[in-house]
């Protein structure tokens, strides 16, 4: 019986450590920018609300590899977006995982908000 205890004291803790050794999923954007430079910008994701985050995230990647969020309730973003869903050769889907859309090389320079 004593083994018995222990045993299950030691698949309990191993569970423990198990659930607690990975970081909970939480939003990606803590701090957002209302605008970015169009020429910039490689890649857009959108996240749309989850379980682990109740709001919506537009995040960039630059030219340079780094990423940066976007205010998604900011006209820039806005405009940002519906011009790439009116673009032939881009397209961004809003789903619950995420969902990127690439600039096209000739829309880079020709895309203004």
């Amino acid at each position: 019986m004593k083994t018995s205890v222990a045993i299950q004291c030691i698949v309990l803790l191993a569970c423990m450590a198990l659930c607690t050794s990975l970081p909970p999923p939480r939003c990606r954007c803590v701090k957002t920018s209302k605008s970015v430079r169009i020429a910039l910008i490689a890649q857009i994701k959108v996240h749309e609300p989850r379980p682990h985050c109740n709001k919506r995230e537009v995040i960039v990647t630059l030219k340079n590899g780094r990423e940066q969020c976007l205010d998604p309730e900011s006209k820039f973003t806005k405009e940002l977006l519906k011009k790439l869903n009116q673009k032939k050769n881009t397209i961004v889907i809003y789903e619950t995982t995420t969902a990127s859309a690439t600039l096209p090389e000739s829309s880079r320079s020709t895309l203004h908000v």
